[in-house]
C-alpha cells in the first residue's frame, strides 16, 4: 500500500446513521534500521503517537536520505530525515532536482548539524583546500549525501582536476592510512568513529575551510553553515577547525496540514528530554538550533509554533527563505 498520507475511515452503519473514526497516517522516512536517523525518527513518532490524537506515525527503513526525497516528491512519505542541502534544492527543483516540481517539500526542524570533514594525514602534501586539486580524493560512495556535497566542494576547488574513488568512509580511512589516497571528504556528526580509528595510527590532519571560500560557498548553496570541529574531538587535533556543515533534520510535506504540523512539532518540543534518552543528539536541541542550516521555507504548521516560543531569529528567517 502507498505509504503517502492516507485517512482510514470506519463505519458503522446503525440504522440511518453512522459513525465515523479517523487517523491521519504519518510516514517517517529515515535509512536502514541500524542507523542512527533510524532511532531518531522512531523516538520522533513514539512521542507523536503519545501525545497527537488522531494521527499514527510510523518510522519507514529506507535506503537514505537520498531516497528519502524521492519518495516524498513521489508522495510515498509525508516526512523525512534528509540534509538541508536536499531539501533545499528539492523544494527549489535545483541542483540533482533541477526538473522535479518545486514547493513540495518543506522545512520542519534541526536535530544536529553534520560537519565537513577533510580529512589527511601528515605527508599527504595537502595543508589547504587548494592543495586538493590534482590530488586523490576520497569521495564517499554513490547514492550517499555525502558524496554530493564532496561534489560540491570539489567542483569549486579543483573542476575536474583530481582523481576521485567514490568509496564508504572506512575504506577512505584505510586508503589513507595505507597512502592510495591523498584526502578523503566526508559530511557527518563527529566524532566519526572511522577518523578516531585514523587517528590512533597516524597522524592525523583536518584541514581548515577559510572564511572567503565559506563565503563564496554559502553563496551558491545558502543551506550550509559555519561552525567547527572542536579541538580534541579528535586525537593530534588539538585546535578548533573552522568547517561548514549542514542540518541533519527532519522536512516534511507541503500536503500535511497546518493544525496536525503545529500539534506534532509541539508535542516534540515539549517532550525533548524524553528524547534525549533515545539519543543524546536530542538533549543539545533547542529553539537555538532548530532552524540551523535550513535554506527552504517552514512548513507552516512549525512557523506558527516556532514563532509562539519565541525562536531567535524567526522573522528573519522567514524573511530570507520567502516562507
Amino acid at each position: 500500500m502507498k505509504l503517502g498520507l492516507r485517512v482510514a475511515v470506519f463505519a458503522a452503519a446503525l440504522s440511518c446513521s453512522s459513525a465515523v473514526h479517523a487517523n491521519d497516517y504519518l510516514s517517517i522516512g529515515s535509512c536502514p534500521v541500524t542507523c542512527t536517523a533510524y532511532t531518531w525518527s522512531a523516538g520522533i513518532a513514539d512521542v507523536i503517537n503519545r501525545n497527537v490524537e488522531g494521527v499514527e506515525a510510523t518510522a519507514e527503513e529506507t535506503k537514505g536520505y537520498v531516497a528519502n526525497i524521492a519518495l516524498m516528491q513521489n508522495g510515498e512519505l509525508e516526512a523525512s530525515m534528509a540534509t538541508s542541502l536536499s531539501a533545499y534544492e528539492a523544494w527549489a527543483g535545483t541542483g540533482n532536482y533541477a526538473g522535479t516540481e518545486p514547493g513540495k517539500i518543506l522545512s520542519w526542524m534541526s536535530i544536529a548539524p553534520v560537519a565537513m570533514h577533510i580529512i589527511t594525514v601528515e605527508g599527504s602534501g595537502v595543508s589547504s583546500v587548494a592543495d586538493l586539486k590534482g590530488k586523490r580524493i576520497g569521495m564517499g560512495q554513490p547514492g550517499g549525501v555525502s558524496m554530493l556535497d564532496a561534489d560540491v566542494l570539489m567542483a569549486k576547488v579543483a573542476g575536474e582536476d583530481f582523481e576521485p574513488f567514490r568509496v564508504r568512509l572506512g575504506d577512505m580511512v584505510d586508503m589513507l592510512s595505507d597512502g592510495n589516497i591523498d584526502a578523503a571528504l566526508w559530511n557527518g556528526s563527529f566524532p566519526l568513529a572511522p577518523v578516531i580509528k585514523l587517528a590512533a595510527t597516524r597522524d592525523l590532519k583536518l584541514i581548515p575551510v577559510d572564511d572567503a571560500f565559506f563565503a563564496d560557498l554559502q553563496a551558491a548553496y545558502p543551506p550550509y553553515f559555519r561552525l567547527s570541529i572542536p579541538g580534541n574531538t579528535y586525537e593530534g587535533v588539538a585546535g578548533d577547525v573552522p568547517t561548514y556543515g549542514l542540518a541533519n533534520g527532519l522536512v516534511i510535506s507541503a500536503d500535511v496540514p497546518e493544525e496536525r504540523v503545529y500539534a506534532m512539532t509541539k508535542a516534540v518540543f515539549e517532550n525533548l528530554d524524553a528524547l534525549a534518552g533515545v539519543h543524546p543528539a536530542f538533549g543539545k536541541m533547542s529553539k537555538e538550533t532548530v532552524l540551523d542550516g535550513f535554506g527552504s521555507p517552514l512548513h507552516p504548521g512549525a512557523l506558527r509554533y516556532y514563532r509562539e516560543i519565541g525562536v531567535p531569529g524567526i522573522e528573519e528567517f522567514v524573511t530570507r527563505t520567502g516562507g
